[in-house]
């Protein structure tokens, strides 16, 4: 994760190392991957990710309407009929048995987030929905909210799935009878500083201009980070820093060795 990771320039390699390092690692239980798919519409990088040894795979769609790109507010991509007919139906296919999830952001267009959702529902795989941050949407955060919580209500009858708080997380999932296959909906925890529940759900590592750094509060305080080497390698402590400084909000930085920027 963090950018995607089909664009590595190393990423054939990458695939085929994955096996031995689970077995190196025998006590990490998921190893998986986040994209937007797009880099896997390419044969070679479609068929080295079938055949590794990853046991999870996230990916970001958010529109599978037609002529409409899988990201509609990005300038640039694919289409998301596209991406769903060459990539993610390919791979549910041959992926029986692995688990994969469709990540979807809703912008406040309930039929487009719901056209993803039947999408995944139709391939028997899982779907989440995650509710655009605040500060980028064009509706009022009451607007966004009535119509993330009536999206909710919309699947859950469409599908006739029963909605369950996930108290840990303090989220809304739909669950069918079985308790299989939930779609999971994430309401914006920035807009309502919900630090703590951010926590349990990130830990950002990003490439900088110094490298790799972690970055404990992404939407407020991209500009701050932890830097996580140190004279060019990797330090156990920087971890231990961006573990302990995670989670604690716009003002993380404020009392920690990393106060001031650079």
């Amino acid at each position: 994760s963090g950018g995607d990771p089909g664009v590595y320039p190393d990423l054939l390699a990458l695939m085929d190392a994955i096996a031995t390092w689970r077995r190196r690692f025998p006590s990490i239980a998921k190893w998986g991957m986040c994209t937007n798919g797009t880099p896997f519409l390419n044969r070679e990088k479609f068929e080295a990710l079938v055949r590794s040894a990853l046991d999870n795979i996230s990916i970001g769609i958010d529109s599978v309407d037609p002529r409409e790109r899988s990201k509609p507010l990005s300038p640039v991509g694919v289409e998301g009929t596209r991406l769903l007919e060459r990539f993610v139906t390919p791979l549910a296919q041959a992926w029986r048995g692995r688990f994969i999830k469709l990540d979807v952001v809703f912008y406040g267009d309930k039929r487009q987030t719901l056209n993803v959702i039947r999408a995944g529902r139709r391939l028997g795989i899982n779907v989440s929905v995650v509710e655009v941050n605040g500060v980028m949407a064009n509706v009022t955060d009451q607007e966004m909210r009535n119509l993330f919580l009536e999206l909710i209500a919309e699947t859950a009858a469409e599908f006739s799935l029963e909605a369950k708080l996930y108290k840990p997380l303090n989220e809304i999932y739909l669950f069918d009878r079985a308790e299989q296959t939930p779609i999971k909906f994430y309401q914006d925890h920035c807009r309502d500083r919900d630090c703590g529940h951010c926590r349990k759900l990130h830990l950002r590592v990003s490439p900088t201009g110094k490298g790799w750094g972690a970055v404990p509060c992404f939407l407020q305080a991209q500009s701050r980070i932890i830097p996580l080497a140190v004279d060019g390698r990797m330090s156990a402590e920087r971890f231990e820093d961006a573990i302990r400084y995670n989670g604690r909000g716009p003002s993380w930085f404020a009392g920690t060795p990393y106060e001031k920027p650079g």
